[in-house]
């Protein structure tokens, strides 16, 4: 097996696992407004939540653009040395 496409597959492997893990974190997400205690512990962890979730999205989706530019170059690759 190439080196490259190896590669891909690693990347795509890596992909996924950020997604299924932001699915766990979403998963335990609180989505109700807690007007009462603003300050309280619900509020923190929605916080927290919140902040974990956006380091999460940038990480999945910068992983996304690099996985899918790394595909189309490869296919690219491979579609003009097989024209060669």
């Amino acid at each position: 097996m190439n080196a490259s496409l190896l590669l891909l597959i690693v990347m795509i492997a890596a992909t996924a696992l950020v997604a299924v893990y932001r699915w766990i974190v979403a998963h335990h997400e609180d989505d109700f407004l807690h007007i009462q205690d603003p300050s309280g512990e619900l509020v923190a962890n929605q916080e927290q939540t919140e902040r974990a979730l956006s380091r999460v999205d940038h990480i999945g989706i910068g992983l996304t653009v690099a996985t899918a530019l790394y595909a189309v170059g490869l296919v690219l690759m491979f579609l003009y040395k097989g024209l060669n």
